[in-house]
């Protein structure tokens, strides 16, 4: 039985652990009196700190009354210490009586003598009478000193005495030394809501209201954890009032979130679960609006309300699996006056979970390559996304396996995340051009002929399928995961402010029948931004764009699988000094070369690819040979140590670079006199400035060259003269995609942005 009531009690469940109590005593009467006065005290102490205070001194009172025992014994004293606080809590004079009655007691049996000077202290602040009262708990403190648990009870009693003293640093330094000591335990401590609460009194009479607040909110749940909406919850709600100068400020979602896991959970995991923290995520990621930042008053209907996620690692026990969801479940269960609430279909979307689970809930089966190469947990290891990885994941799903907020963690979470957010430009390109294309069937085509029509309904469902495919269409170029069609124009109005207007000015448009107006309107921002990314011409019909981007998925999926060989290469290059600080950074390198690769033809990148795949074969790094040759003009002396070991450069690849290298430093030496911050960030020029540390672009471009097979450079030289003969500049095309990566605009502003810094 009193195990039953403890763990009750323990879970917070208050009504419960009631109703069991009453069931037992009644159960008892005649038979056990030494469990009808353990139940009598339970009850007393029970209702009286969830406000039932005629009941508490009812069973107070014949607890006193069928007291079995020595009345001059410790075990009457407790006896009537609950019906002193029972009165005190009532707010009857006849506590008073007690009070002496037990004083007297306590003189020979002191076993009670601190709790009767801690709870008389509660009594004479009641009163109005501080200073009494604090020197009674200085006493109390002095009896248990050896405890900590009573310690921190006491000294946040004394923390409330000394704030009506004016003693404030008195009282923040108790009250402080409470909070720590109650602050991560699980389940926490009926009596850490009293130091919280004293805090929030500290920062209140300093004039510190929005932190007061904190600390009253932190305070209520605990209160109404523990002992329901009793009067120490209205009192404290009335403080709180106070702080906000009326009611309660709204809180997004995740603010709420993040607020609910740093008062209460982050600390119990600091004292519980530090050992864990590589191998465990806590954040708000996943379903519904709150993870996608676009909840509002109306959302609170489910799934929202003071929650977050706990995502373990595989590799956490099962036993520290539970004792993970077991802290959680204890947890208060509101915050900020909410409490969480779960939807019919949102089963499971909070609280502790496995991080694999997760995502292969909201991925499906296509989360497994993630998975599977999440233990790869450096920025060197050989895996990336393929495009193939990502084809058969809605972009909605995308959204919210990478969105949301990340409170801390350093698990398998966090990696995968990482992934995900590398989607390449491949499986951008391929659903753009997708898009693209539905909205010239539906728009351009379906729309209008339904106009012809004059079949109205059809018409609007053709209006809104190309402009759904429109908004998700400004994702993609943003690089955005399209988000659940409820929240598309939110996320496009977040991103992109004047196409949201557009959509918001085209749909008026539509409905009063000017379809024809407002596809063209669409049609044109669309077009308009596709060519300020550089992935279309502006004057190109939807059709014609869409084929291009179609083309560009092709030509850009072989590029990353060039880069993703290349990169394993570039990793295991082994340098005279040591590892370089550039290999480390997979980011930078997955940039440089994408802005390189992407200005090449689909022909030139297959040839790279199979040249790479050859030597991969055969165990040769290119990347390696390419530093190599480089030598050649950086420290010639080494050189011609390591010459015979090349692959040799027959005459006519020799004579092809000798004819390319010129034209290309004259186009870098164009660039670099019309942009010369942007140049002064990348190598300088020429071969003559080399040294054994620094390499200049054209002996960068000959060592790569070098590594290409005939077939390759002759396609390159081709690509090449097609450039000059059109009056391109191939090194001012690489500058303007890599500028683009780094979200830049142009390269003008992104010089202008270069200049303003001084930053050469």
């Amino acid at each position: 039985m009193y195990e039953q009531i403890d763990k009750l009690l323990s879970q917070s469940r208050l009504d419960e652990a009631y109703e069991l109590m009453k069931k037992e005593l009644a159960l008892a009467e005649g038979r056990d009196v030494n469990a009808v006065m353990y139940l009598l005290g339970e009850l007393a102490g029970f209702c009286r700190d969830t406000g039932r205070f005629d009941e508490s001194i009812g069973y107070a009172l014949r607890a006193r009354r069928e007291f079995p025992g020595d009345r001059d014994s410790d075990d009457y004293t407790a006896v009537l210490l609950n019906l002193a606080n029972a009165y005190r809590a009532a707010g009857s004079s006849q506590a008073a009586e007690v009070y002496e009655e037990i004083e007297v007691l306590t003189r020979t049996h002191t076993i009670h003598r601190a709790a009767y000077h801690n709870n008389y202290a509660l009594y004479l602040q009641d009163e109005g009478k501080f200073p009494e009262a604090a020197a009674e708990l200085l006493s109390a403190l002095a009896l248990v000193k050896d405890d900590p648990r009573r310690t921190a009870i006491t000294k946040a009693n004394l923390a409330v005495c000394l704030v009506r003293t004016g003693d404030m640093a008195g009282a923040e330094k108790n009250a402080g030394e409470s909070v720590r000591y109650f602050e991560g335990l699980t389940p926490s401590d009926f009596h850490y809501s009293a130091a919280l609460s004293a805090m929030g009194d500290i920062c209140a009479a300093r004039s510190l209201n929005d932190r007061a607040a904190r600390y009253y909110e932190a305070a209520l749940s605990e209160i109404e954890l523990h002992m329901g909406r009793c009067g120490f919850y209205d009192l404290t709600a009335d403080k709180l009032r106070q702080m906000y100068g009326g009611e309660r400020p709204h809180l997004s979602g995740a603010e709420l979130s993040r607020r609910y896991y740093e008062t209460f959970f982050r600390p119990v995991f600091k004292a519980n679960f530090a050992g864990l923290a590589d191998r465990i995520t806590i954040g708000l990621v996943g379903e519904g609006s709150e993870c996608l930042g676009f909840d509002d008053e109306l959302s609170a209907d489910h799934d929202f309300g003071p929650s977050f996620c706990v995502f373990a690692d595989d590799s956490v026990s099962d036993d520290d699996f539970d004792r993970l969801r077991e802290a959680y479940n204890m947890l208060p269960r509101t915050y900020c006056g909410l409490t969480h609430t779960e939807g019919k279909n949102s089963s499971g979307r909070r609280g502790v979970m496995r991080t694999s689970g997760f995502y292969r809930r909201v991925l499906g089966s296509a989360a497994d390559v993630f998975i599977r190469f999440a233990e790869h947990d450096d920025r060197r290891a050989a895996f990336s996304p393929a495009a193939e990885d990502f084809q058969l994941i809605p972009d909605e799903d995308l959204a919210c396996a990478a969105g949301g907020t990340i409170f801390a963690g350093g698990g398998s979470f966090v990696r995968i995340r990482r992934m995900l957010r590398m989607r390449p430009d491949a499986d951008r390109y391929a659903k753009l051009s997708a898009e693209i294309e539905s909205m010239s069937k539906h728009g351009e085509y379906n729309l209008l002929r339904m106009v012809q029509r004059s079949d109205t309904v059809s018409a609007m469902l053709c209006a809104s399928r190309f402009m759904e495919s429109a908004m998700r269409a400004v994702c993609l170029i943003h690089g955005k995961f399209a988000p659940y069609h409820k929240w598309l124009w939110r996320a496009v109005r977040d991103t992109d402010t004047e196409f949201a207007d557009v959509i918001a000015e085209c749909t008026a448009m539509c409905a009063r029948g000017e379809y024809e107006q407002a596809v063209g309107r669409v049609n044109a921002a669309v077009m308009s931004r596709l060519t300020e990314a550089g992935l279309a011409h502006g004057h190109e019909p939807l059709a014609a764009a869409a084929d291009e981007l179609l083309a560009s998925a092709r030509r850009v999926n072989t590029a990353e699988k060039i880069i993703a060989l290349e990169w394993d290469m570039f990793d295991r290059v082994q340098n005279v000094g040591g590892r370089a600080d550039c290999q480390d950074d997979r980011e930078t390198f997955s940039i440089m070369r994408k802005s390189q690769y992407y200005c090449f033809d689909g022909d030139l990148l297959d040839s790279i690819y199979s040249d790479f795949a050859a030597a991969y074969r055969d165990g040769r790094n290119v990347i390696t040979e390419k530093y190599g040759y480089m030598m050649k003009y950086t420290v010639p002396e080494e050189y011609a140590k390591i010459e015979g070991q090349l692959p040799p450069v027959g005459d006519m690849k020799a004579q092809i670079i000798d004819a390319i290298v010129p034209i290309q430093v004259g186009w870098m030496e164009d660039f670099a006199q019309r942009y010369p911050h942007l140049a002064a960030n990348a190598r300088f020029i020429h071969s003559y400035d080399d040294t054994a540390s620094s390499t200049s672009y054209e002996t960068y471009l000959r060592g790569e060259l070098s590594t290409y097979s005939d077939d390759t450079v002759a396609l390159y030289g081709a690509l090449v003269a097609r450039t000059a003969q059109s009056g391109g500049n191939l090194a001012e095309m690489i500058m303007d995609r890599s500028v683009h990566m780094y979200g830049y605009r142009s390269l003008e502003e992104a010089e202008d942005v270069k200049k303003g810094r001084g930053d050469v």
